[in-house]
Formats: C-alpha cells, structure tokens, sequence
C-alpha cells in the first residue's frame, strides 16, 4: 500500500509539475469548483498570512481530495524569485506534510497525502496555506489551486494574484559631482564676492554707528554742562552779594571818620 501511495504522488507531481510548465490547468471532471482566497497584498520580512482555496462538488459521488498549491513568481511575477517564497501548508491539527519542487518561475507545493476532509454534494474541502515572502524585491504573485481526487485526476483548478511589496524603502540616487567646467565658474564668482562683502560686515550700518557714539558721549557732557551751570550761578551770587553790600555802603550816612580802603 506504502508504495502505490508513493507511485501514485511521483505520478501526480509530474501531472501537476506538466501542467503547470505547459497552458493553465482545466477541470477533467465535470460539477466541481475551487474558489482562492489570498491577501490584498504581502510585504518582504513580515509574518505569514493565510492563502485559502474551497472546492465544491454537485455530483453524488464523495470523493477524497489531494492539493496542490502552485506559486507562479519570478519573470511571471514582476520581479520577485521562488527562493524568496516560505510555504507551509496547515490543518486544523497543525502542519501537514506536503513536497516542494520548482521549474522556472512557478514553485509547487503538494500534499503528502490526501486530505482529511471528504468532498460530497452540499460539502466542502479547505486548504489552507501559510504564505510569507523574504528578501528586498517586490512584485506580483499568482495562486493557483489545483484539487485532485485520490486517482489522480485533477477535479477542478482556480487561482488569485496579489502583490509583494518591499520593507526595504529605495536608496536615493547619489547627485551627480560638478565637473571641473561647472566648479571653475563658481569658484570665481566667490572670489569676486568675498572683497565686496567684507567691508560691508566691517563698516556695519552708519546710522547705527552714530547712535552709539552718542550714546558714549552723553554721559560726560552732562556732568560738563553741571559743572558749569553751577560755577555760573556761584558767580552770580557772588556778583549779587557785592553789589549788595556796595549799596549798603553807599546808603550809610557820613561821620567823622572815614573808614580805610581795603
């Protein structure tokens, strides 16, 4: 039994790895549908997120489903390379064994083994898979979902594209250095500035020059002008204090004795 399962999963990735090389996948059984569900977008270095694909059956027979998750990247994803791309396929009871392989831009996961769940009418079959992108590219990538039964025939096929975004923000383009031609211009245009300019920083503004000057002198002219409005007026008293006693002197009236000149 060990070794039909394993002849019959050699057989199978090489159906779905011919498939996948050659035109998209058609349903070679009528009455079954995958819908693929995946995020609006990825970004480089961020944690996993869930792609989803539901298969649907109207037929009354119950069938045992296989998956398949194709990964297209690389020239068909605008950039991005399969070795960036981390896939873990996961069940309610934790991981489940699937087998990589990669040709060109398209990298195949396939189930070890036939799922857990049972497709009937009115029934559905989830795979689930854990999807996270590495590395600084970015780019589209496409989802397709491929649902095999335990024969091998592949039931039905449908797939999602998205896009991988970079956490690395682009490095800006160094300017691009003066030639010799566009320096030499520059450089004797300083020169020509440099004389003019200093003078102008070391005669400063003139009006602002004389407000400060005569700011500096204020101080001793007024205690000048105090020094001689005060001899000014000692000398008017003086003057007034003679002539008062000049006139004294003259109202005295005459005696005998004449007083002696000073």
């Amino acid at each position: 039994m060990r070794h039909f399962v394993a002849a019959l999963g050699a057989v199978l990735a090489g159906a779905v790895l011919g498939t996948a090389a050659g035109s998209p996948a058609r349903a070679d059984e009528p009455g079954f549908s995958v819908r693929v569900t995946a995020p609006g977008d990825f970004v480089t270095g961020e944690a996993a997120q869930t792609v989803t694909a539901v298969v649907t059956s109207e037929n009354r027979r119950c069938r045992k489903v296989r998956w398949a998750l194709l990964v297209r990247s690389g020239p068909a994803g605008d950039g991005l390379s399969g070795d960036q791309l981390r896939v873990v396929r996961v069940e309610e009871d934790g991981e489940f064994g699937t087998s990589t392989s990669a040709e060109g831009g398209t990298t195949t996961i396939l189930d070890d083994r036939l799922d857990p769940g049972t497709l009937c009418r009115g029934r559905t079959v989830t795979g689930r898979w854990q999807v996270a992108f590495t590395g600084p590219d970015a780019g589209r990538v496409r989802f397709e979902a491929r649902a095999f039964d335990a024969q091998g025939t592949l039931l039905t096929t449908a797939g999602a594209t998205t896009r991988v975004e970079s956490d690395t923000p682009p490095s800006p383009s160094p300017s691009p250095s003066p030639t010799r031609e566009e320096q030499a211009p520059a450089e004797a245009e300083a020169e020509d500035e440099t004389p003019a300019a200093q003078p102008a920083r070391e005669s400063g503004d003139p009006q602002a020059a004389l407000v400060a000057e005569d700011s500096f002198l204020l101080g001793p002219g007024l205690i000048v002008g105090g020094v001689f409005v005060f001899l000014g007026v000692l000398l008017l008293l003086r003057i007034r204090a003679r002539s008062r006693a000049a006139r004294l002197e003259a109202q005295t009236l005459p005696t005998g004795f004449y007083r002696m000149p000073r």
